[in-house]
C-alpha cells in the first residue's frame, strides 16, 4: 500500500481529528507575540537534522525567555549540557535571529506568505526553505511542504529526487510535486505533511 492509499484511511480514521485539532493549535499559536514565535522559530532551527523530538526537548528545556535573553556562551552550555548535538552553531544562530522577534507577528499576519519564506531563508541565518516552511506551519500557514528525509523518501515512487540534502531548485521542484498531491486531497500541503508524518512515524508531534 503506498502513502497514497495510506493517507487515505488515515482521513476517515480518529487522525484527522487529531489533524484538526493541531491545525487549530497552530492558528493559535499564529497569534503571538514576539516572544512566543521567536520560541517557535527556534524550534525549527533546533529541530533541523536532528529530530523534532530532540527540537521540543530542547526548546521547553531553555523556554522562550531565555531563548530571547541568555548571552550565546552561556545558551551553548545549556545546549551542551542536554546533549543537544549541535550545541556551538546553533546557540550561535539563535543569538544571531534574535532581531527578528519583533518583526514575527507582521510576517505571519502578512498575505505575501512566499515573500515572507523567501525573506527568512534570505536573511536568518539556519533557515532554509524546510525550516522555514516548517515554522510557518507552525504558526497557522499550510501553503508550504516540509520535506524532511521522511517525506522524501515516501515521494520517491513518483519522483527522481536523491534522499537527503536539497538544493533549494530540487526543494522548490519537489514542493511542487508534494503541492498536487495534496490538492487531489484537497489538503493544504503543511495539513497533508502531518498525515505523511504519522504514516512514517505513528506520531504527531508539530
Amino acid at each position: 500500500m503506498d502513502f497514497i492509499d495510506q493517507v487515505g484511511l488515515l482521513r476517515v480514521s480518529e487522525t484527522s481529528l487529531e489533524i484538526l485539532e493541531k491545525r487549530e493549535e497552530f492558528i493559535r499559536m499564529g497569534q503571538s507575540g514576539p516572544e512566543d514565535l521567536f520560541s517557535e522559530l527556534c524550534f525549527c532551527l533546533l529541530a533541523a537534522n536532528t529530530s523534532a523530538e530532540m527540537g521540543l526537548r530542547v526548546q521547553k528545556v531553555v523556554g522562550k525567555k531565555r531563548f530571547m535573553s541568555l548571552p550565546e556562551e552561556d545558551l551553548r552550555v545549556l545546549l551542551k549540557r542536554v546533549k543537544y548535538r549541535f550545541y556551538n552553531v546553533r546557540s550561535r544562530f539563535i543569538v544571531n535571529a534574535r532581531w527578528i522577534a519583533p518583526e514575527l507577528p507582521g510576517l505571519v499576519a502578512s498575505s505575501d506568505r512566499n515573500a515572507v519564506r523567501e525573506y527568512l531563508v534570505s536573511n536568518v541565518d539556519g533557515i532554509g526553505y524546510k525550516e522555514a516552511s516548517h515554522f510557518l506551519r507552525n504558526v497557522g500557514i499550510f501553503d508550504f511542504a516540509i520535506l524532511d528525509k521522511h517525506v522524501q523518501k515516501m515521494l520517491l515512487p513518483v519522483s527522481d529526487v536523491r534522499v537527503g540534502s536539497l538544493t533549494s531548485r530540487k526543494y522548490l521542484e519537489l514542493e511542487a510535486m508534494f503541492r498536487k498531491i495534496s490538492e487531489t486531497f484537497q489538503l493544504e500541503p503543511g495539513i497533508l505533511d502531518l498525515y505523511m508524518w504519522k504514516i512514517a512515524t505513528g506520531r504527531i508531534i508539530k
